[in-house]
């Protein structure tokens, strides 16, 4: 299983040149399983990366899911290249109370005068899953992408969102993306479950929009600290830590600042980077760094 990073960017993109290492665009990541499965996380203006990797096939048969409906995790869906193939099947989901999900959201994203296009103008086939908040478990797949299984948790921010497990049983390989969450404000119960989610994963992507010194000015803004982190991972048992959405602000002086004040508290931490792949393999299961 692959994994690209399309956006890694929190809040809004950031085009200056001194963004350039880590990259400024918002959430996206592309998933590729073992099978040639395509499985899109969040749609924000990462969107541009990853459609470099999807141009290349068509009539694809894409799930895109989302963690929550925030403008930064969708903004890119307008400019996904497989909504304009007509041999394309793409499938939106997210967790939602009704049966409509992610519709009408989109209806609103993809109208004038937001946008020229509507929905009902792409040529590709366009379906909605709504996945209710109560099936969510660590346990049962909730959705499949071919051969990938997909599990969810709720995690606490503003309006809620969703942490999502992707399991790929054929070769054993998992990981956990959790941007958006803030692990101080999360009870006993949410803790518990999410680090069930996250057990023994081989990667865990999570939200460290913060440093800890910044955390106790920004209670109830939806974030976590890098410090948090790393606690969370080692102690659910994952094999390593790409920590994601990156504060706007933050350059690339300082995230590799950050970067190596992370990788020396832990070996197995690093921030995630736009544009990098990460291989999920044996080699990482054995503890050697495929990333």
């Amino acid at each position: 299983m692959e994994i690209l990073f399309g956006g890694v960017r929190g809040t809004t993109p950031r085009a200056e040149s001194r963004f350039a290492i880590y990259g400024g665009h918002t959430t996206c990541l592309l998933v590729t399983g073992a099978g040639g499965e395509r499985l899109m996380l969040d749609a924000g203006s990462g969107v541009h990366v990853a459609n470099a990797a999807l141009e290349a096939v068509s009539g694809l048969d894409l799930l895109v899911l989302f963690t929550h409906l925030h403008l930064d995790h969708i903004l890119g869906l307008p400019l996904l290249t497989t909504l304009f193939d007509a041999e394309a099947r793409v499938e939106l989901a997210s967790v939602s109370n009704d049966n409509e999900g992610p519709c009408r959201a989109f209806e609103r994203l993809l109208d004038p005068p937001l946008w020229p296009l509507g929905l009902d103008a792409l040529p590709a086939t366009v379906t909605y899953s709504s996945v209710p908040p109560g099936k969510l478990t660590q346990t049962e797949p909730v959705l499949r992408q071919g051969n990938l299984e997909i599990r969810g948790c709720a995690v606490p921010h503003p309006n809620g969102c969703t942490g999502w497990r992707v399991d790929e049983p054929s070769t054993g390989a998992s990981f956990v993306f959790a941007t958006d969450m803030e692990w101080s404000a999360a009870g006993p119960k949410h803790r518990e479950a999410f680090l069930a989610t996250c057990r023994d994963a081989d990667l865990l992507i999570m939200d460290g929009h913060f440093t800890a010194a910044e955390l106790p000015d920004r209670t109830g803004w939806g974030h976590s600290s890098h410090d948090e982190c790393v606690a969370v991972a080692q102690e659910a048992g994952v094999r390593r830590l790409l920590i994601t959405h990156h504060a706007p602000d933050n350059d690339d002086v300082l995230l590799a600042d950050l970067d190596r004040e992370l990788n020396a508290s832990w070996s197995g931490a690093s921030l995630a980077r736009q544009g990098d792949t990460v291989i999920l393999n044996e080699a990482l299961r054995e503890g050697r760094n495929s990333l």
